[in-house]
């Protein structure tokens, strides 16, 4: 019996100082991190924000600027066509004039030769506007084209709709300079055109 209440006094006195080694060890990991100088602590912070914080932002920057980019390009597109547009009511005036020569066919003729209509110029629309047939149209100086925007087709390809009329018949413009055949399903009874000069 004496043997064995000397054994236990040896395994209580060992795990009495592996516990206060332990708390020793505890106490000197926080002494350190209490210890650590400021530009410790600045450095630790600053490769914190490099590895977390700069990436994050430096991925919502790249597709902030990627949608101004994108919206920037369909803006200048717009304006583009806006200006080519707004200098036909300096070639032609407030108002163009046409005469029929055939079956929905006109050409451009002057106010003293008693024009059979009269198309206004419309500042917000950037073209010449047709009652009769609900449309739109101006003159292409680059391309040396009239165009044509009728609000009962055009409309169905947003942004574009602008149409044309060449040897090949009506044409349409489906997306930006994507010009496909005009579908057999529209109505082509409004439809009218100006002879190109030659």
């Amino acid at each position: 019996m004496k043997k064995s209440k000397k054994s236990w006094k040896k395994k209580s006195s060992s795990r009495k100082r592996t516990s206060s080694k332990k708390k020793s060890l505890k106490e000197r990991s926080s002494d350190s991190l209490k210890d650590r100088p400021l530009a410790d602590k600045i450095i630790f912070g600053i490769c914190i924000f490099i590895l977390i914080i700069f990436p994050s932002i430096f991925i919502l920057f790249s597709i902030g600027l990627a949608i101004f980019v994108g919206v920037e390009d369909q803006i200048d597109t717009k304006e583009e066509h806006i200006e080519k547009r707004t200098s036909n009511e300096e070639m032609f005036g407030k108002y163009l004039y046409l005469d029929k020569i055939d079956e929905d066919v006109y050409a451009v003729v002057s106010e003293d030769e008693d024009p059979e209509r009269r198309l206004v110029w419309d500042e917000d629309f950037c073209g010449y506007y047709d009652d009769l047939s609900n449309g739109y149209v101006w003159y292409d100086v680059k391309r040396e084209k009239w165009k044509y925007w009728f609000k009962d087709i055009s409309p169905d390809y947003k942004d574009y709709g602008w149409m044309v009329y060449d040897s090949n018949g009506w044409r349409i413009e489906r997306e930006y300079q994507d010009w496909i055949k005009l579908p057999e399903k529209y109505d082509r009874s409004k439809l009218w055109y100006i002879k190109q000069s030659e």
